[in-house]
């Protein structure tokens, strides 16, 4: 009996089968252009590659000495590819596929802009389609960035990132969305640690990838599913952790149009999650400026602000409607909607890398004109940037 094989990356997803990942291989060349080198990560909705951007350079470099089988192209440029699922227009649920790239496609429009914003915000290199036999994939060619801010956090003791690195890359952050607000009119929604990448100085970690694969190539897992479309997996090749302050926000997929609209569906990730969302109120750019706060807390201090499970019952403390009711009874009659005891405690208690003093009192009135449940009194990013603390001398 044939042993079976484990499911390893995207295959270890749900709805992994429905979402008809495209059977990318290494050494493919897509558009005429990119030609894969190695994988470096996956998600719900793509898998992300490394290629070499072959009409950037394209004269054919050949060692004299070297066998016809052995002649290869060679680019002057890096590029990292992202390759969707398939594009399903039968599909009722929005596509973040689709959301991505007319999002792209927007902030385009405006790249031209003199904003310090553009450092800190992935744009798109070029965007084109490509056709498997499950039907249409987007791809969307970026220059390549390092790991993310998770990724960081997790190579420290107990998760907390020095102040200084913080507070440099908090401040950048916001750069990137007041671009993002003033000038393209769109809210990202979803700002956490895993969509904020860092920016890579040379191409040595790319060329580390690349020497790796050339060494020990990627085998990869091939099955069929639904009839004759294939199924390829590679692994991942996992990039040297690069230390740097230059924070690169990346990941369109959720982010909307709040310009001359009213946004009030139900969204954003549970630990960033803004009031005015939780609660189904109208929501706009501020709830970007929710999540930077909670993040800001979360990098310094390893740990949650705010912890949507209940320990104690086993439980998610607040469902839809249940946080609607909890905080609306407060408002009427000053008592809480839950049997769960509301947790004690305090920004001063929650700090502990900042020792007391002015800089810590700097720092907690920041955080406060972030965390300001009103989203019309919240600071705007404009308002944010000057901030006594993120301007303070290290």
């Amino acid at each position: 009996m044939a042993a079976q094989i484990q499911a390893i990356e995207e295959q270890t997803l749900p709805f992994y089968h429905k979402r008809y990942y495209y059977p990318v291989k290494i050494g493919q060349a897509f558009n005429n252009r990119y030609r894969i080198i190695a994988k470096l990560g996956y998600g719900a909705y793509s898998t992300v590659w490394l290629a070499w951007d072959e009409r950037s350079y394209p004269t054919r470099i050949v060692l004299i000495t070297a066998p016809v089988a052995d002649l290869k192209y060679r680019a002057n440029e890096y590029a990292s590819l992202k390759v969707s699922v398939r594009i399903d227009s039968n599909n009722a649920e929005p596509s973040p596929v689709l959301n991505e790239v007319n999002m792209l496609q927007r902030l385009k429009q405006f790249a031209d802009e003199d904003h310090p914003g553009l450092d800190f915000t992935r744009l798109a290199r070029e965007i084109f389609e490509t056709e498997s036999l499950a039907g249409r994939h987007h791809c969307i060619a970026y220059k390549p960035k390092g790991n993310s801010i998770r990724t960081l956090q997790e190579a420290f003791p107990n998760a907390m990132i020095p102040k200084a690195l913080v507070k440099s890359l908090i401040h950048r952050l916001f750069f990137s969305v007041n671009w993002l607000h003033a000038t393209c009119g769109v809210a990202h929604t979803d700002i956490s640690p895993m969509n904020v990448l860092m920016e890579i100085d040379d191409d040595t970690i790319l060329q580390d990838i690349e020497n790796q694969e050339s060494q020990d190539p990627s085998l990869p897992i091939t099955s069929t599913i639904s009839g004759d479309m294939p199924m390829v997996v590679y692994k991942t090749r996992h990039t040297m952790l690069a230390l740097s302050g230059h924070p690169i926000l990346t990941d369109y997929g959720q982010m909307r149009l709040v310009e001359g609209c009213v946004n009030r569906d139900w969204w954003m990730s549970d630990l960033y999650r803004a009031p005015e969302v939780l609660l189904h109120l109208p929501w706009g750019f501020p709830v970007d400026i929710w999540s930077i706060g909670v993040m800001t807390l979360e990098l310094l201090e390893g740990k949650n602000l705010f912890d949507p499970i209940d320990r104690v019952h086993g439980q998610v403390r607040l469902t839809l409607l249940r946080g609607h009711r909890l905080f609306s009874l407060k408002a009427m009659t000053g008592n809480w909607a839950s049997e769960v005891p509301v947790p004690k405690t305090s920004l001063e208690d929650f700090v502990t890398t900042i020792p007391p003093g002015e800089e810590k009192d700097q720092f907690l009135r920041f955080i406060r004109k972030v965390l300001t449940w009103d989203p019309e009194v919240r600071a705007t990013s404009n308002e944010i940037i000057p901030d006594e603390w993120l301007m303070r001398p290290f």
